[in-house]
């Protein structure tokens, strides 16, 4: 009889089982294998990014060291880096200090601009200085640059265009002159003769005296057209400047029976850094503009508002608009339509906005002409 060969249930088990390992080891080992090829990848890949990053950081710090802006990185307004240029501004700055605008910084007309004084080779020097801080977060970043030469050139061309604007006024002055300098000569010249009576002699003396203080008032305006220096700049509430003005127009359009009607809004905080009379006098300038082609019973309106960074004081009135041909000169001298003007008002106006780094528009609407003012003001202080 032959030895039984056939397997027990439970040695077929143990040898399935066997197998099953076997076949999940081999499994494993692959899937090791492939994780570990993985891994392998992955850690080059790490490796090319980290060295991508270095090389980035590399030509970073280079160009924040190449660039003559200062810049500094602050955490919870706490300096955490800065680059060389910055020292050239700020020279006991270190990291780990609080961030501060130094005390002697003067605040200039423009937000975010300060004027400073550094001690030369033979004389002190002030610059002008612009400050840029954009808040992430807890960190904030910081740039100043030096925009002394920015300033220097638009009052170059400032200066430039002024010179440019008085060789077109030369052609009118001849003319703005003739009308009541030769009246004042005939009135003055009957006062000599003697042949006139009393009564007559005063009415040619009151005439005469009207063409002189017309002469001189055009004088007047032509000096300061030519100079748009402010004499002394004061922080002013943009409310109290706008009120000035109403004040001393307020008188003319109650003779003329024109409503004046004022409208500001959220401008209580507004603080202007300007000669306070010289931008009244201009508002002023353009409500006369304003009065000027208004009928009775009409209304010229001002509108005062104001944004993060600019004051808008908008002046319209009813009449019959600004002339086409007029629109590109109206802000240039003796540029009127008025048989009566003298054509400077409106230039003066603008002479004064743009020296306060400020500029204005006109325009025509379906009601009349539109006047925009745009004046930048002071905010709080950037440390906080």
């Amino acid at each position: 009889m032959s030895p039984n060969t056939s397997k027990s249930p439970s040695q077929q088990d143990s040898l399935d089982a066997t197998k099953h390992l076997e076949e999940a080891f081999a499994i494993f080992y692959a899937e090791s294998q492939k994780l570990e090829a993985q891994q392998t990848a992955l850690q080059e890949k790490i490796n090319q990014l980290s060295s991508e990053l270095q090389k980035s950081n590399q030509r970073l710090a280079i160009l924040l060291n190449a660039i003559p802006a200062g810049v500094i990185l602050l955490e919870n307004d706490i300096v955490s880096l800065h680059n060389p240029a910055v020292l050239s501004f700020l020279p006991q700055l270190k990291a780990g200090a609080t961030f501060e605008i130094p005390s002697d910084w003067q605040a200039s007309i423009t937000p975010g601009e300060y004027l400073i004084t550094q001690k030369g080779a033979q004389k002190r020097i002030q610059k002008t200085v612009q400050v840029v801080r954009i808040n992430e977060g807890p960190r904030s970043f910081i740039q100043i640059q030096d925009i002394t030469a920015n300033i220097l050139r638009h009052e170059e061309t400032q200066r430039e265009n002024r010179l440019a604007a008085m060789g077109r006024m030369a052609a009118g002055i001849a003319h703005q002159f003739r009308t009541p300098l030769a009246t004042a000569l005939l009135y003055a010249s009957h006062l000599c003769d003697g042949q006139i009576n009393a009564d007559t002699s005063k009415e040619f003396a009151d005439r005469l005296r009207k063409q002189l203080l017309d002469l001189e008032k055009l004088s007047q305006d032509m000096l300061r057209f030519i100079s748009n220096k402010p004499n002394k700049t004061t922080l002013i509430n943009a409310n109290q400047i706008i009120e000035d003005a109403q004040a001393s127009i307020q008188f003319l359009f109650e003779a003329k029976q024109v409503n004046l009607s004022v409208t500001a809004k959220d401008i209580n905080n507004v603080h202007l850094l300007v000669e306070p009379k010289a931008i009244s006098n201009a508002i002023v300038a353009i409500l006369e503009n304003a009065l000027a082609v208004s009928k009775a019973n009409e209304t010229v309106s001002i509108l005062a508002t104001s944004d993060q960074q600019t004051l808008t004081i908008t002046i319209s009135d009813q009449g019959p608009g600004i002339a086409k041909e007029m629109l590109k000169s109206l802000f240039e001298p003796f540029s009127t339509t008025s048989a009566n003007g003298t054509g400077l008002g409106l230039s003066i106006a603008k002479n004064i906005i743009e020296s306060f780094r400020g500029s204005i528009s006109a325009e025509n609407s379906k009601q009349g002409a539109v006047f925009q003012i745009n004046l930048p003001y002071s905010q709080p202080s950037i440390n906080h």
